[in-house]
């Protein structure tokens, strides 16, 4: 992936988890999400470098990865968040890791047709 490619991604991550201003430490942690990606879907398709094309499975992929990492230390995200105010009533709904392990699944199965497998 080149620098470009690279900048691109870890951008449009934040914008869809997201994410304002993020800290320093945070956007290392993206773009380490975003390698991770990367190499899991040279792995899966078999290939060495991956087309353009491919960029925002590996936003989508890289997202997950960044959900998953935060449900492990604890801060996991919220997947819906309700408030009512008239005899005040809260609730808060989480993603949890067997959610995260299906939607790494369905990316997958969704590039299954680009897949090079050789004997």
């Amino acid at each position: 992936m080149t620098e470009a490619q690279m900048e691109l991604a870890v951008t449009r991550l934040i914008r869809r988890l997201g994410l304002e201003e993020p800290e320093e430490e945070v956007i290392l942690l993206l773009t380490d999400e975003v390698l991770d990606a990367e190499g899991e879907l040279l792995l899966y398709l078999g290939m060495e470098s991956l087309e353009e094309r491919f960029l925002p499975k590996v936003v989508e992929l890289a997202g997950l990865f960044y959900q998953r990492d935060a449900a492990e230390l604890g801060e996991s995200l919220l997947r819906a968040e309700s408030y009512s105010e008239g005899q005040i009533s809260q609730s808060r709904q989480y993603l949890s890791l067997s959610e995260y392990r299906a939607g790494l699944s369905e990316v997958l199965e969704s590039l299954a047709r680009y897949r090079r497998v050789s004997c």
